[in-house]
């Protein structure tokens, strides 16, 4: 593969994972073009995939692609991000533009990128943090054989705000505070969690 070649399918790529920067090259195409080492006959091409009605579709399903792992994996991380979730998840994807689009590393990736908006401030959530860490942990233990485990150890009691989050009543129920020590492992296919120690601040 040539270097223009390589180039050009690199730059389809950055416009498909983006419709607002097809939006912006279609304005002004030089400053995207002069990003890439292109023959005169890449940006003809370029020119033409720009102005095609498919570039919409392509751009729709890559988002698909990137949404589908998280929305799945870190269900209810989303739900407690609500209408808030697809703006974090744009801004993800330009951190991390270079994706593979496997599920495992989307979502380890995604999730270092919230808890890092979480613990400096950026997003702020009651809980979030708490089931965004369950969720990591669950996801790679889902992707290591039997025997594996985490530990972790939360400020309210997990399980009443994960049955708060399923049952969309976390605003309004009130969550126990406790220092939780949670064992997760897999057996049999199956995520279980076993709480290792609780210690009830108020006794």
């Amino acid at each position: 593969m040539t270097s223009s070649s390589r180039d050009f399918q690199l730059a389809v790529a950055k416009l498909i994972a983006s419709p607002q920067l097809c939006v912006d090259v279609i304005r002004d195409e030089d400053p995207f073009f002069s990003n890439y080492d292109l023959t005169d006959r890449d940006k003809r091409r370029l020119h033409a995939v720009l102005r095609q009605k498919g570039i919409s579709a392509c751009c729709s399903l890559y988002r698909m692609n990137r949404v589908t792992p998280v929305y799945m994996q870190l269900a209810n991380t989303s739900a407690i991000l609500g209408d808030d979730l697809i703006p974090i998840l744009e801004e993800f994807w330009k951190h991390f533009a270079d994706t593979t689009l496997q599920y495992k590393a989307e979502v380890l990736e995604f999730g270092k990128f919230l808890m890092k908006k979480i613990k400096d401030g950026t997003v702020a959530r009651p809980y979030l943090k708490e089931v965004l860490q369950m969720e990591v942990a669950i996801n790679e233990l889902s992707y290591l054989p039997e025997g594996e485990e985490r530990t972790l150890t939360f400020a309210h009691d997990i399980i009443q705000v994960l049955a708060s989050v399923h049952s969309s009543t976390l605003s309004t129920d009130l969550i126990e505070k406790c220092r939780c020590t949670y064992k997760l492992y897999m057996r049999a296919l199956e995520i279980q969690i076993d709480l290792v120690h609780e210690e009830n601040p108020l006794s």
